[in-house]
């Protein structure tokens, strides 16, 4: 199995894509016509879909949390993200209710140094 990278940092293996079937491929607008008739106009989506990487045992050291929330923090951040199977999209954090960039300590650490461990969640989406 081949790694996962975001611009070129390698994230933790057991990561995966957990909404990567959840999101709509097509968008489809409708109207009718002054005769009554349906005119409906599908088009592919080409970007914001939705990639969350996340994983029980997606555990990292806290110096990759930093680094991705120092990118999570920068305007206008895009990068390249490479999953386990070749696949390559070029991805933003996503924003909104939640944090692009979610770690929980996994022992709980007062100080942490930048080995330790934490398990991470990124919320990202296509450009």
């Amino acid at each position: 199995m081949s790694a996962i990278t975001l611009a070129g940092l390698t994230l933790p293996p057991d990561l995966i894509w957990s909404n990567e079937h959840a999101a709509p491929l097509v968008g489809r607008t409708s109207r009718r016509t002054i005769g009554g008739g349906m005119v409906v106009q599908d088009t592919a989506l080409s970007g914001g879909r939705p990639i969350d990487l996340t994983g029980e045992d997606g555990w990292c050291a806290k110096s990759l949390v930093d680094t991705l929330y120092a990118w999570a923090s920068t305007p206008g951040w895009t990068g390249l993200l490479t999953l386990h199977d070749g696949r390559q999209f070029c991805v933003r954090f996503r924003f909104g209710d939640e944090s692009p960039v979610s770690a929980i300590s996994i022992m709980g650490e007062a100080d942490p140094d930048a080995d330790s461990l934490y398990n991470l969640n990124l919320r990202l989406e296509t450009v």
